[in-house]
């Protein structure tokens, strides 16, 4: 039996709760939330939309130590979300995540995070936790790879299923576009602009990529669809005893301390495995330890 906990019913935390009840893998969602006559009006709300399925996952209110019994917790936790800067939502989640995870000391499930700033909040839920960093992971970069997928398809009128991009590096403004692991119809991705005399305006495309999330939110004052249905499937996976490759936040090491990055990595149900060997050009690998470097400073020495 497969069950699934969720910190946090807000929009996110909600959709991703409804994305999961027509999951055919999950048979059990607990869901927790502060709110206590809002979590209830969400848990029936979710419960009663899962009743048109053939499958009925049950769904539950919970408090945190009932999700210590589960396979996967799924935290969407956060303080009200003002601005589109990740970085700047870190201040208000630090004291959220030591409240929540201190409570979390041996679990033995996996983690998912997805609160923002969320490589850094991924971190910080292994310092509260104490458990393995292998077993916390964050939803990372696999979004922003899709966004990518989808500008590039806009852009030059091909179906997104022709197209493989990656986005590493860190959810956020510091991600970077690794176009040595991008492909058009199976081919390099600057191979096939010029094999098709296309243009590459370097402007143009990071405004179009970049401002895939943040237009969103500037009209809603949220994203919530992409995120839930990308953690669903991150959810899958980690469901699965067979190794699937996605780009996401996982562990990391700078000056030999523990920091988290997002990379094309490996996971399974035993949570992260190892991080799948790429060959970046050098200006990729460069934006990679100047991540790093600015993960580590903002964990150790601020």
């Amino acid at each position: 039996m497969n069950r699934i906990g969720i910190i946090g019913v807000g929009y996110v935390g909600a959709c991703t709760a409804f994305a999961l009840i027509n999951n055919i893998n999950i048979d059990e969602i607990y869901l927790y939330d502060i709110k206590k006559d809002f979590l209830l009006a969400q848990k029936n709300d979710i419960e009663q939309a899962a009743m048109i399925n053939k499958k009925i996952t049950t769904v539950k209110m919970a408090e945190l130590k009932d999700l210590l019994n589960c396979d996967i917790v799924i935290n969407t936790a956060s303080a009200k979300v003002l601005s589109a800067d990740r970085l700047k939502e870190l201040d208000n989640n630090k004291k959220i995540i030591f409240d929540i995870f201190s409570q979390f000391k041996g679990y033995q499930g996996i983690i998912l995070n997805v609160t923002n700033p969320c490589d850094i909040v991924s971190k910080l839920i292994v310092d509260a936790s104490e458990i393995s960093p292998n077993k916390v992971i964050g939803t990372g970069t696999l979004l922003d790879s899709l966004r990518l997928k989808s500008t590039i398809s806009s852009l030059y009128k091909v179906l997104p299923s022709e197209v493989e991009a990656l986005a590493m590096g860190e959810h956020g403004a510091n991600l970077f576009y690794a176009f040595s692991q991008t492909t058009i119809k199976g081919k390099p991705f600057f191979s096939y602009l010029k094999e098709n005399n296309l243009n590459y305006d370097k402007e143009l495309f990071n405004k179009e990529v970049m401002l895939a999330g943040s237009n969103i939110f500037s009209v809603k004052g949220r994203t919530e669809y992409g995120i839930a249905n990308v953690t669903n499937f991150i959810v899958n996976a980690l469901l699965k005893t067979i190794p699937t490759a996605i780009p996401l936040s996982a562990k990391d090491y700078y000056n030999d301390k523990l920091i988290y990055t997002s990379r094309l990595v490996l996971i399974s149900n035993k949570g992260y495995l190892n991080d799948i060997k790429i060959v970046l050009s050098d200006e990729e690998n460069a934006k990679l330890a100047d991540i790093r470097a600015k993960q580590y400073a903002i964990l150790y020495l601020n």
